[in-house]
């Protein structure tokens, strides 16, 4: 009886030390997945600011010379307008104002 108990013994020692083997075999298989499958955290460098600040720096200083010329177009378009009346508006004035129930004439 001792030769059974003692095969019985060796038999399940094999069995739990497989099962153990197995458990800790994947257990370290998703650990190792999980830390090779982060992505590396980014370290943002001081001289990144700097070059932000710069870059904020030039987008403003183009703003403002973009409104400067739009400025200078209304201007343009303003002086323009005066110094050349439009022709459309000069015949307008001279044609007479239309009689009640007539049809007013075109200029050709």
């Amino acid at each position: 009886m001792e030769g059974d108990m003692l095969m019985f013994a060796q038999v399940m020692i094999v069995i739990v030390l497989s099962a153990a083997g197995l458990v800790a075999i994947t257990l370290g298989a998703r650990i190792l997945w999980r830390i090779g499958s982060q992505t590396p955290k980014r370290m943002s460098a001081p001289a990144d600011r700097g070059e932000l600040q710069r870059l904020e720096t030039a987008v403003e200083s183009i703003a403002i010379e973009v409104e400067r010329i739009s400025e200078s177009q209304r201007f343009m378009v303003s002086v323009l307008a005066n110094r050349f009346p439009n022709p459309a508006d000069d015949a307008a004035r001279e044609l007479p104002a239309p009689r009640a129930g007539q049809r007013p004439k075109t200029p050709h």
